[in-house]
């Protein structure tokens, strides 16, 4: 509903951009019923609070992208890091959900009920789907994949047997001379005067003195057909894709305002489903037939190029539902666009990525944890698994240590925790930082002053990190207890942003180098 009104940043009028974790005033300009405001605190009850009159404090937190607000459209950025860092990350954290292991299945069409699991496994569907159509899978994307596919689709040449006029019949084969001779009722008359009288197999035929000759013959033709199981198969995938757009504008049309970036979320949806309907389009899936039995054994989709990425992506597009990820990870990134919680996404994969590189190898398993964390909330994480001959690592995202057991005192939660044989090394991300009056940005004193309590209360605590969002390439600054050059134990901060990772690679390869 559009509502005429200003925004105010310390006074000064906002025209189309705002910040994150700003606090603006908004003003409207006709005077407000009790049920007006009510309405508006409904419709925008989680960035909305109320100050007097006409007047209401307004702030989008962590949420970064494009919105509408009272009918007029913004886009809500971070001074801490750049749009393309943001899609950078955003990317990244994507392929690697897509190449998480996940548990044998059987890849046949999944239905769900109306509930708040299943709906973030239809919404972890449509992230996947997303960012395979438009950025990448294998390589490439959905729609550069499938421009191969256009080009030279499966096929495959029908023999049909056929009656024809006799006149185009152009090869005779055996059954053709036995249709002749088997159904005289496809003779006609032809007069004495046609040369076709005088054949033989014209006189030979003669009823009464005329002439008869067959108007038809049997033959074979070779039609070329598109209707493959392999191409029934790839019709199938596109309607099911098709579907999914459709549920996904069904539930932003159900909640209207509770999803900060739905109007971004809207158009990309919309991208998503003309793409596919131009896709189904094309002149030779126009004839398919539907599919009735999937051809797990066609080499054309194991093997051929197009086919095969499409395939790949589709039997991972039904796990949708099937990785052991906290649910909140999918609602982040596709709803809130909370930039805070999708860094610490993203540190945790930089993370993982960069144990991969010096493990030559990725992660033998993935598992789905839970635990108490320092407000007393039962909490969901992940560990991944690593494996080397004599050696075991594994990485935690939100594990907790309960406190008397794994802590000293009571229940600590470190965003990413790796155990190194027994002895834990800690990671906080902190979408913050202090900044001198010269520039240099540096991790803030209460996030360092958190580290050392992590430090000291977790047991076998070696060393603990903040990562913090700085794009200049500063050296890790490293408080060792021993007094020593080497990062053995003690607390830290590293510079981590998507085109800044020096840091963080530095102090990985000292901790976890095999």
């Amino acid at each position: 509903m559009f509502r005429a009104h200003s925004i105010y940043d310390r006074g000064t009028p906002v025209n189309g951009v705002l910040r994150e974790w700003n606090d603006y005033i908004v003003e409207f300009e006709t005077t407000l019923s009790e049920a007006d405001r009510q309405q508006l605190l409904d419709d925008y009850r989680k960035v909305l609070k109320p100050l007097r009159g006409n007047v209401f404090l307004l702030s989008f937190r962590n949420f970064v992208g494009h919105t509408i607000f009272c009918g007029q459209p913004y886009t809500v950025s971070s001074d801490k890091m750049s749009k393309e860092d943001i899609h950078d990350m955003n990317r990244f954290i994507s392929s690697r959900i897509a190449l998480l292991p996940y548990y044998d299945h059987n890849p046949v069409r999944s239905y769900w009920a109306e509930n708040a699991e299943e709906e973030a496994y239809r919404l972890h569907q449509w992230h996947l789907l997303r960012e395979a159509l438009f950025r990448e899978w294998e390589g490439a994307t959905l729609q550069d994949w499938w421009k191969l596919i256009d080009h030279d689709p499966h096929h495959r040449i029908d023999n049909e047997v056929v009656s024809s006029p006799i006149w185009s019949v152009r090869t005779v084969y055996p059954e053709t001379l036995e249709g002749i001779a088997k159904h005289p009722e496809t003779w006609v008359p032809i007069p004495k005067s046609s040369g076709l009288s005088l054949t033989a197999i014209a006189g030979r035929h003669t009823m009464q003195g005329q002439a008869y000759f067959p108007a038809t013959a049997i033959e074979r033709i070779n039609r070329l057909t598109f209707d493959t199981a392999e191409n029934r198969m790839m019709k199938l995938i596109l309607d099911q894709f098709v579907e999914l757009t459709e549920w996904m504008a069904d539930r932003l049309s159900r909640d209207k305002h509770s999803i900060y970036g739905k109007f971004e979320i809207r158009d990309e949806n919309k991208k998503i489903q003309d793409e596919l309907t131009e896709l189904l389009m094309s002149g030779w899936v126009q004839d398919i037939a539907e599919l009735h039995s999937i051809p797990r054994a066609s080499t054309v989709l194991l093997r051929k190029a197009g086919y095969r990425q499409w395939y790949s992506f589709y039997q991972h597009w039904l796990l949708g539902g099937k990785f052991p990820m906290p649910e909140d990870w999918i609602r982040t990134l596709v709803d809130t666009r909370d930039i805070a919680k999708i860094y610490e996404y993203w540190c945790f994969f930089m993370v993982t990525d960069k144990i991969e590189r010096i493990w030559r190898g990725p992660p033998s398993a993935i598992l789905r944890i839970e635990g108490w964390d320092e407000s007393g909330r039962l909490t969901q994480g992940i560990r991944l698994d690593f494996a080397a001959p004599n050696r075991t690592l594994s990485v935690y995202y939100n594990k907790c240590f309960g406190g008397g057991q794994q802590s000293y005192s009571q229940n600590y939660s470190p965003d990413i925790s790796v155990d190194s044989e027994g002895r834990w090394h800690h990671f906080d991300a902190k979408f913050k930082f202090e900044e001198s009056p010269s520039g240099v940005k540096a991790a803030k004193k209460e996030d360092i002053d958190k580290m050392h309590t992590y430090r000291d209360a977790i047991r076998n605590t070696e060393t603990v990190w903040v990562l913090y969002p700085d794009s200049e390439p500063m050296p890790p600054r490293f408080h060792s207890v021993n007094g020593s050059h080497n990062y053995d134990a003690g607390v830290g901060s590293i510079a981590l942003s998507p085109n800044n990772g020096e840091g963080l690679t530095r102090v990985i390869e000292e901790l976890f180098s095999i």
